[in-house]
């Protein structure tokens, strides 16, 4: 008989991994499901604090006071847009912050299980508000087209969260630049709707409404600050990020503007003639545009000259340690 050594196990069946390593791999995909569900969750925080009633409908079934209104898991209403929208993408943009910066400490496939918890929130928060609106809504084509419209907001914000998220976790830095000014123009709109619904009798909206006014170019400051201008990607991304800090508010402004009035929706074309008017008033008014602008490149100038102070300090420190 033949004494031949086994053969080497097949390459087609690898062998499991360790129990530990198993272990590891679980923790760190829980741990990122739940930085997915904590940021979708950090997202709705000042709806979830008034308690979540919807929004009064003017398309409602019957008569109700604020009081008596559903528990909706997102304000969908014509007069919330910006709201809605704002909820949703700083979800998202929370996501994707956290996951970059804990990358090297979370698994490789881990911004999936991010996204999966972002969208477990959402999505839930979305079909639960929506049904609650269909329940209320009294028969009728008007009433549909409504319904209709919200659902295609809520579907707007909830890509427009995970395109953030994908591009701040995950995206070459002059894309996320991009995303994060794009994130900051929607913590404008989140602090602002959640000062609206403190309600008109509550002395808070007057006395902080300035911060929905300089949060979002003092992040955008950040944003281009992070990013730098090293090379000719990062100015670009610079400049875009200024660029729609210019141009969505204002775009913002008139498409809340517009679609808030129960008149203009039933004449289409007055709507988009009204929508285009106030942006062009809004786009182009300099006391508006420029202050946000001087602030978020004020915030960019100040964190680029100080990165490069910080970089030229450590250079010397290192050399100073090796002589």
């Amino acid at each position: 008989m033949s004494s031949e050594p086994p053969a080497p196990p097949s390459a087609a069946w690898p062998e499991p991994a360790p129990p530990a390593v198993r272990e590891t791999r679980w923790r760190g995909a829980l741990a990122s499901l739940a930085i997915g569900v904590g940021a979708g969750l950090l997202g709705l925080a000042p709806w979830i604090l008034t308690g979540m009633r919807l929004p009064l409908q003017n398309l409602w079934a019957f008569d109700a006071l604020p009081e008596q209104m559903p528990v909706a898991w997102l304000p969908l209403s014509q007069y919330d847009v910006t709201f809605v929208l704002g909820i949703l993408v700083v979800g998202g943009a929370a996501a994707g912050v956290a996951a970059r910066a804990l990358r090297d400490r979370l698994p490789r496939a881990a911004p999936f299980s991010v996204a999966a918890g972002l969208l477990f929130v959402q999505v839930v928060a979305t079909a639960q508000a929506v049904d609650v609106l269909r329940s209320g809504l009294r028969a009728g084509g008007e009433a549909a087209f409504y319904l209709g419209a919200c659902v295609a907001v809520a579907v707007l914000g909830i890509l427009g969260g995970l395109l953030v998220f994908g591009l701040v976790a995950r995206g070459p830095v002059p894309a996320a630049v991009v995303a994060l000014v794009v994130a900051a123009i929607a913590t404008g709109w989140w602090i602002s709707g959640a000062l609206g619904t403190l309600g008109p009798l509550s002395p808070l909206p007057y006395a902080l409404a300035t911060l929905a006014t300089w949060t979002p170019p003092v992040l955008a400051g950040v944003a281009i600050a992070w990013g730098g201008i090293r090379t000719a990607r990062r100015v670009v991304a610079a400049v875009v990020g200024l660029v729609l800090l210019w141009v969505l508010p204002a775009l913002a402004t008139a498409v809340q503007s517009a679609v808030g009035s129960r008149a203009l929706l039933r004449s289409p074309g007055e709507l988009l003639d009204y929508a285009w008017s106030v942006f062009r008033a809004a786009v182009t008014m300099p006391e508006l545009v420029l202050p946000r602008l001087a602030v978020a490149l004020v915030v960019a100038a100040v964190g680029v000259a100080g990165t490069v102070v910080w970089r030229r300090v450590a250079a010397e420190r290192r050399r100073s340690s090796t002589a």
